[in-house]
């Protein structure tokens, strides 16, 4: 399910179209806009409050233009290995400055946390490296705890693990190490079991100076 990686001019247009949709769900008057995004798996939230002139904090229904938008861009940012983040505040101010705001670590405050099976979903459609997946995402995931490198190079005696004689990479007088592939050099920490190398993180940040009208 991960899509192609979105281009920053793309990523631009489809901020600025969810910040037009948010102020013309605001209405006139309104003194702040915030909305949060939070999604892991096929489980989307969406919350968007206003505030109006007399300084009082009011919910709108999240327009679908924000839902769908703010969807696409995170499928849009994922980065393989590195996964794609989780949850999106997404802030109005008057005159229409605005500010963006990506989590790809932290746990988004659920309004119902999803189940098991939506984590394990978030895996499927945007795959991340052992180092990437979060503990708290390991204990909703229903995942065992993850094993460092230091760890396991413990639990590793001097010289490598003699396999049993006939052993499919059993050769006289060469010790097996678990990262040895078939023929080959030991590989480094991480390049086995782990998955694709990490790569560039993730904004957490996107700050604009524009008005979204």
């Amino acid at each position: 399910m991960t899509e192609s990686v979105m281009a920053q001019a793309e990523q631009d247009r489809v901020t600025k179209e969810v910040g037009r949709a948010l102020v013309r769900a605001a209405g006139p008057g309104w003194q702040r806009i915030r909305a949060e995004y939070r999604s892991v798996g096929r489980h989307v939230e969406v919350d968007v409050a206003v505030t109006g002139p007399d300084g009082d904090q009011h919910p709108v229904r999240p327009p679908v233009e924000v839902v769908e938008g703010l969807g696409r861009m995170r499928g849009g940012m994922y980065r393989p290995g590195r996964g794609t983040w989780l949850s999106a505040v997404y802030v109005i101010e008057p005159p229409g400055t605005f500010t963006v705001e990506f989590e790809p670590d932290v746990e988004p405050p659920w309004r119902r946390v999803p189940p098991p099976i939506g984590f394990a979903d978030e895996l499927r459609f945007f795959p991340r490296s052992e180092d990437n997946i979060p503990d708290w995402f390991r204990v909703r995931a229903g995942l065992p705890p993850a094993v460092s490198s230091e760890t396991q190079a413990a639990h590793t005696p001097p010289g490598g693990i003699e396999l049993p004689a006939g052993g499919p990479q059993a050769r006289p007088g060469v010790p097996f190490h678990p990262n040895t592939p078939p023929g080959g050099n030991p590989r480094g920490p991480g390049a086995f079991p782990h998955g694709p190398a990490v790569g560039n993180p993730l904004p957490h940040r996107h700050p604009a100076e524009r008005n979204p009208r």
